[in-house]
């Protein structure tokens, strides 16, 4: 830290460097550049310088190695998809207004770019920057800067890991990536050993929440009671309508009948033709007509009805059917729907959301039950109504003309 201070504060092509980054970053980085920000490059450009005095280098290549470091990430404020390009123009743009000798120029920026991701190390400044920018994961900050990018990538791409998916992003980090000198063995290569160790942990962790929220197990038992109480009312109320339907068909059908009869008896008593007899023949046939209208759709209430859908396996393939609902499973075979039972054992999540599926189809259903049963009751009623209100004129009119 004191020969840092010094080479600040000497105008050193280094310490402008220095001075340069922080200004730079201070003024460009945007709020979602979380872990490529200047601490970054102050942690590169001392494992760099540190890795180098291990390795006996030369002022000179100490010095093109630590310029590296510090603008190695610097693109990223402009292009994080081809930033080392970008880096290597800022880099650049700065060196040669310090008047920077144009072959340690050329070292810097081929340094730079040879911190790419696919880009295998060709000499021996290329490795140690290699594990330079890698040293963290040789550190016990990594979980924590490992937050930060995870942070920084989702606010990037607009897309949330998953805790499994990023612990499990983050072992194949550490394990891709081992460090290619001795020196940054030494030094970083226990810690990175300690790390994998925790990665895997971190990774068995994850992987159990994900198979508890799978299994529904973090959803508790109030769920299963929703699910429980939900087809228990439909069952229910399938049951009232049902009962309603068949005291519907009981009431019309004894009324249809006793009509009937004495409207037979009542014209087969009496000889010849007598017009006072057939005074009540509108009220009567209102009645008859309303009790058979009536009866007529508790009929089709009460009547058992499969609803079938064309479902294929594409739709099992999809999700986007529950097939727990009895009319949509009858066009599949048999091995077909016990596949699909079996996919939601090992997926609880498609288990609940085939089930919510499932009660809609119920609850569309008993619609239909409800629907037909309101239109007897009412056909019902006012057949009724209107039967006993003629009933009622045509006696008191025919009292009166008496």
């Amino acid at each position: 830290m004191e020969e840092l201070t010094r080479k600040k504060s000497n105008g050193s092509p280094l310490g402008k460097a220095h001075i340069q980054i922080e200004d730079f970053f201070k003024t460009s980085i945007p709020e979602n550049l979380l872990f490529h920000d200047i601490n970054h490059a102050k942690d590169v450009a001392e494992a760099a310088r540190k890795l180098g005095q291990k390795a006996s280098l030369s002022e000179k290549d100490l010095e093109i190695l630590e310029m590296a470091a510090l603008f190695h990430d610097t693109g990223y404020v402009r292009d994080r998809e081809n930033h080392e390009e970008e880096s290597v123009r800022i880099a650049e743009k700065f060196l040669s207004e310090i008047e920077y000798p144009e072959e340690n120029m050329k070292k810097v920026s081929g340094l730079i770019r040879s911190t790419k991701r696919d880009h295998q190390p060709r000499n021996f400044l290329e490795e140690i920057l290699h594990d330079a920018d890698h040293s963290h994961i040789g550190r016990k900050s990594f979980f924590r800067k490992g937050e930060l990018f995870r942070a920084e990538l989702e606010a990037s791409n607009g897309n949330e890991f998953s805790e499994h998916e990023w612990h499990k992003r983050q072992y194949d980090f550490l394990i891709n990536n081992p460090f290619l000198t001795s020196f940054a063995e030494q030094e970083y290569g226990t810690r990175r050993t300690k790390n994998i160790r925790n990665q895997r942990k971190n990774i068995l962790s994850a992987r159990k929440v994900t198979r508890r929220i799978k299994t529904g197990k973090d959803y508790g038992r109030g769920i299963d009671t929703l699910y429980r109480s939900n087809y228990r009312n439909h069952i229910n109320f399938s049951s009232i309508a049902d009962g309603k339907a068949n005291m519907m068909i009981s009431i019309n059908t004894i009324l249809i009948s006793i009509i009937v009869t004495l409207s037979g008896a009542g014209l087969s008593v009496f000889d010849g033709f007598q017009p006072g007899r057939f005074r009540y023949t509108i009220p009567i046939f209102i009645l008859l007509i309303g009790s058979l209208i009536s009866v007529v759709f508790a009929v089709l209430s009460a009547r058992p009805k499969v609803t079938e859908k064309n479902v294929d396996k594409k739709n099992i393939r999809s999700k986007d059917k529950s097939f727990l609902y009895f009319g949509n499973f009858l066009q599949i075979t048999e091995d077909e729907f016990t596949e699909y039972l079996s996919d939601l054992k090992r997926d609880q999540q498609e288990l609940y959301d085939s089930m919510s599926r499932d009660t809609y189809n119920l609850g569309k259903v008993l619609k239909e039950k409800y629907r037909l049963l309101s239109i007897s009751y009412t056909v019902f009623m006012i057949g009724l109504t209107l039967s006993v209100i003629g009933f009622i004129g045509i006696f008191i009119f025919t009292s009166t003309s008496i």
